[in-house]
């Protein structure tokens, strides 16, 4: 082997170990959720629910719930102020998470979040988002739901209404559609993450049972 050879072999394998190297710290970085902060909202959401079923007697207490149903957070150990729309609940695969009001990158690495629509529970269509990640958090889960599994919400005033999976279908992700509004006055939830190869978006669409 002379040595024009020797340096040819050299080089691809370094050129191996580089791209081994690149995938492994891809893998690595890949976004995941902040198990902290989601601890952190989550018992505070539970200790204002339960607060919320107390009578009252401290107008601070009172303040703690907002006019437009909306649960104001306390400022997290970030810093940072959430406000939660509600809970969501599949048995089927296991999501139990508070629903965060607005929606942005750092809030869907703490939990779903609220894209648009009315209020929990109430008429027209709410569209629920989140992130789709490896460890099977959040709605990792979502496309094993079918026709007639259940969903349940509580809203901050601690009503609790189950809906049934009557759709499920991809979409590309500049498709907003599914955020149509015209419900006749129905309740409906629509649920939306990535496919598993993150290029189109996963809408499971749901119906309040009456």
């Amino acid at each position: 082997m002379d040595r024009g050879e020797k340096k040819l072999i050299c080089f691809l394998l370094m050129g191996i170990i580089i791209g081994s190297s690149i995938l492994i710290f891809k893998i690595k970085s890949a976004p995941e959720y902040d198990e902290a902060l989601y601890e952190e909202i989550y018992s505070e959401y539970e200790e204002i629910l339960a607060k919320e079923n107390e009578s009252y007697s401290d107008e601070d207490e009172k303040n703690a719930i907002n006019k437009d149903n909306t649960v104001y957070m306390n400022v997290n150990s970030k810093g940072q102020k959430y406000r939660v729309a509600g809970q969501i609940n599949i048995p089927k695969i296991g999501v139990n998470y508070p629903i965060v009001y607005e929606t942005s990158e750092e809030y869907l690495k703490i939990a779903p979040t609220k894209l648009f629509g009315p209020d929990i529970n109430e008429p027209g269509n709410v569209c629920i988002v989140g992130h789709n990640y490896k460890n099977e958090q959040f709605f990792s889960r979502l496309s094993e739901l079918e026709s007639n599994d259940k969903i349940n919400l509580l809203d901050n005033k601690g009503k609790r209404v189950s809906y049934f999976v009557y759709d499920k279908y991809e979409v590309s992700e500049t498709d907003l559609s599914c955020t149509n509004q015209n419900t006749n006055g129905e309740r409906e939830v629509t649920l939306i993450t990535c496919t598993k190869k993150k290029s189109n978006r996963l809408v499971v669409k749901c119906k309040a049972i009456n």
